[in-house]
């Protein structure tokens, strides 16, 4: 049977990084091994990280999130690589269906779910999420909903560290434009809780790296060249 290693970044998240772990460990299918990999955090969320049962500690400076995403790709040792952010939840059977679904689409290189956007209580909405989106199911290209082979990364590379807020954008942008072969699963797997502190609410970081996003996708456009 194919194993999933997950990996949950974190940076910052005392607020949040018990309650993601525990989605992990209440999975239908747990994962071979979960992997948290804290990015220079300077609160008590490695600490907490630290004394769960059945987790992986890494810890690096704080270089951000790509940076933390591909140490625990280079940590995983599973046939299948999921990722989860800090303030996200997997609903139980997340792991399980993906799992399913690759085994089922060997030629899949990758499988994306939906995802159920909320607003966490006493937040106010932030500018940056469309207000008309909270509360609803959407298949969604965000790094809590996908699972890859892990031949992928090996195929396309990993994340970009330079991009502080859209490495994710990016690497995406790539995996389309090849394009390979992947599996959707019609169901809210994922819970993608909203709040004003995420990655997403730096408005000037992803302001700029949006531009460099779109100067690439032009040139890989003209040139061919993907990345």
């Amino acid at each position: 049977m194919l194993r999933v290693s997950l990996i949950i970044p974190l940076h910052q998240g005392e607020r949040f990084i018990a309650e993601a772990v525990a989605s992990a460990l209440e999975q239908e299918e747990r994962a071979a091994e979960i992997i948290v990999v804290d990015d220079g955090s300077t609160d008590r969320g490695p600490g907490i990280a630290r004394r769960i049962p059945g987790v992986t500690y890494l810890e690096q400076p704080n270089r951000g999130p790509a940076a933390a995403r591909n140490a625990g790709i280079r940590a995983a040792t599973a046939d299948l690589i999921a990722f989860l952010d800090q303030d996200d939840l997997l609903r139980p059977a997340a792991l399980r269906r993906h799992r399913e679904t690759l085994a089922a689409m060997p030629e899949a290189m990758l499988s994306v779910c939906k995802q159920r956007i909320g607003l966490l209580p006493g937040e106010s909405l932030p500018r940056w999420q469309r207000a008309e989106l909270v509360g609803t199911d959407v298949l969604a290209w965000t790094p809590s909903c996908i699972c890859c082979r892990r031949q992928v990364f090996e195929e396309l590379g990993r994340f970009d560290e330079v991009l502080k807020a859209t490495s994710d954008l990016e690497w995406f942008r790539v995996f389309r434009a090849r394009p390979l072969p992947f599996a959707e699963i019609h169901e809210t797997l994922v819970d993608r809780r909203v709040h004003a502190g995420a990655q997403s609410g730096d408005t000037d970081t992803c302001r700029r790296e949006m531009l460099e996003f779109a100067r690439r996708a032009a040139i890989a456009k003209r040139t061919g060249v993907r990345r």
